[in-house]
């Protein structure tokens, strides 16, 4: 489904189009859905580990091509660069969630929490909806980063 600009009605500059993810990041897969259940967006990483799934070390974000959310996209669950730690085998990694994976023959509602990812000190480069390229510190409140990520939820964003 696709949108106009004036569907942007937060307005281009306050509104997140893409910012930088890194690739072969570890995933929950076909965790529980939280969307499906009317429960609220978590508030802490420890959350959304808890709704489990099929632990992957490298599946996200190495299928851009497709441009499916998982692969090539962000929430604005968390600020950027926010530890999302699951540990499987001593091992602790970063992780990304799906509550299901992507089919066309088979569509459910998913829930995702994909965060933006750098290997830049304190924040990542985002591009907003009106061209602009901003860096985005980690340390972002998590309720404007929230606001800037949605393009028509009425948020007053300010400076950021």
């Amino acid at each position: 489904m696709g949108h106009t600009f004036a569907a942007i009605i937060d307005g281009l500059s306050n509104t997140v189009g893409a910012a930088e993810v890194k690739t072969f990041v570890a995933a929950l897969l076909d965790g529980g859905n939280p969307a499906a259940m009317n429960a609220p967006v978590p508030s802490t990483p420890a959350e959304v580990v808890a709704y489990g799934g099929t632990f992957d070390p490298d599946y996200c974000h190495t299928q851009w091509v497709t441009g499916r959310t998982l692969q090539s996209g962000l929430t604005c669950t968390f600020p950027p660069n926010t530890r999302v730690p699951y540990t499987t085998g001593g091992v602790t990694y970063d992780v990304d969630f799906t509550s299901a994976r992507v089919s066309s023959s088979a569509p459910v509602q998913t829930y995702r929490v994909v965060t933006a990812r750098s290997y830049h000190s304190g924040g990542v480069n985002v591009l907003m909806m009106d061209g602009s390229v901003r860096f985005v510190s980690s340390s972002i409140d998590q309720n404007l980063w929230r606001g800037i990520g949605t393009r028509s939820g009425g948020e007053v964003i300010g400076e950021f």
